[in-house]
């Protein structure tokens, strides 16, 4: 079977946020492009209430041949079209991959091209034509919530890929800590300050050690400035820093250097610990086999991303910020799982969790006891090692889309065999 020509060919990778841009677009993207240089990838942002607002550049870094804002998807959307650069392909199909299914669905009929979706959330959105989720727990949970079997695919972790794809830097700390603020303005500005206060408070205790901060593309260079001068230190009891090119000196000597996010991959991996807050940062860290400390701050719960109508809500005039703080609180005491997903998947303590209200020497503390303790350390990290999900899930995926849909992708290589396996089993 020939492959049509490219133009008459399109993927359409649709995704709505940055932890899902860098650890499932990319991956999925690098991978078509190796496997298949000729078709045309169109990566498509939809509406999201976590977006940044910096989506659209950092997708535009990828190599796709199209990216389309979630702006041209509301206007498209209003006149029952798909934004016009992604017209055009005889063949298709779009991929969901992060954010609103039920939008990537309304695209692809627009578009006329079937819909599928990769998740870790074993929701099978009407209109969808098969389901790919990353281990057979989530292909269980999606059988039980009425998808037929059939239609839900095993194929692996994409964030696995994305982290394998960076070899380790050669010249890491002793110990080498990664601070990781996060990557939407509104909570790192909170955050920063609070990273320089932490690295003050360890510096002393490890005279050896480097204090790394990926910075994400997505902050604004205002938030980053803001933040380094402790506009809202207060919150978290954190300080201001100066800054010096790539370099931020805290008030007592520590030294924090600021790295592009495109070299986190490989700090990780070079890493001893991290701190960070929940997200898909977690994981990254889990596959790359460094313990951390995950941190859940609820010194001002207003200041936390929420999902569904409790981010709507927040934004009622006069009660929105007191309606917020009360469901975030209701929602953290409520918590019965873990916030860090590898001590979800794996359901073992792998990554040191804090929920509440938060200070730096309370975190220096539990991250020195981390650092500390050698052969604690040691075990969790083997333990990451041997329950976190490894590479090849994008070629599996890219390859199961192709055969969907009747294409034929060039023989470059073969899969390994999707890793099946329930956490913690």
């Amino acid at each position: 079977m020939t492959p049509p020509s490219a133009p008459n060919r399109q993927v359409v990778l649709v995704s709505n946020g940055p932890g899902e841009l860098l650890t499932w677009v990319r991956p999925t993207l690098d991978t078509l492009r190796r496997l298949d240089p000729d078709v045309r990838v169109a990566i498509a942002l939809i509406p999201c209430q976590f977006a940044g607002g910096s989506e659209s550049t950092l997708a535009a870094t990828f190599g796709a041949d199209a990216v389309t804002t979630p702006q041209e998807y509301v206007r498209a959307a209003a006149t029952g079209r798909a934004p016009a650069a992604l017209q055009g392909a005889d063949r298709g199909v779009v991929v969901s991959m992060g954010g609103n299914g039920a939008l990537a669905v309304s695209l692809a009929r627009r578009l006329r091209v079937p819909a599928v979706r990769y998740s870790f959330v074993p929701y099978f959105a009407r209109g969808l034509e098969r389901l790919f989720v990353h281990d057979d727990a989530t292909r269980r949970k999606a059988r039980l919530f009425g998808a037929s079997a059939d239609r839900v695919e095993v194929v692996g972790n994409l964030v696995a890929d994305a982290v394998h794809a960076a070899p380790p830097i050669a010249n890491a700390g002793s110990p080498h800590v990664l601070l990781l603020a996060g990557s939407r303005d509104a909570f790192a500005v909170h955050l920063i300050p609070f990273m320089i206060a932490l690295a003050d408070q360890l510096a002393p205790r490890y005279p050896g050690a480097r204090f790394v901060w990926p910075v994400s593309r997505l902050l604004r260079e205002a938030t980053i400035d803001a933040g380094i001068a402790g506009v809202e230190a207060g919150t978290l009891g954190g300080v201001a820093g100066r800054r010096d090119g790539d370099r931020v000196h805290a008030p007592h000597g520590a030294v924090v250097e600021m790295v592009p996010e495109g070299e986190r991959h490989a700090h990780m991996r070079a890493a001893t610990i991290a701190v960070t807050i929940p997200g898909t940062n977690t994981l990254e860290l889990g596959i790359a086999g460094v313990p951390s400390v995950v941190m859940l701050p609820l010194n001002r719960p207003e200041v936390i991303p929420l999902e569904g109508p409790g981010h709507w809500l927040s934004l009622l005039p006069v009660v929105g910020t007191a309606l917020k703080r009360n469901a975030v609180r209701l929602f953290v005491e409520r918590l019965r799982y873990p916030i860090s997903l590898p001590n979800q998947f794996s359901r073992e303590a792998l990554m040191v969790e804090l929920k509440g209200v938060v200070d730096p020497s309370g975190v220096a503390a539990a991250a020195a006891a981390l650092i500390d303790d050698t052969n604690d350390l040691a075990r969790r990290r083997a333990r990451l090692l041997a329950t976190m999900p490894g590479p090849g899930a994008a070629e599996r995926l890219v390859r199961r889309i192709y055969h969907d849909a009747g294409w034929e992708a060039p023989p470059l290589g073969v899969a390994a065999p999707a890793d099946a396996r329930a956490p913690g089993e």
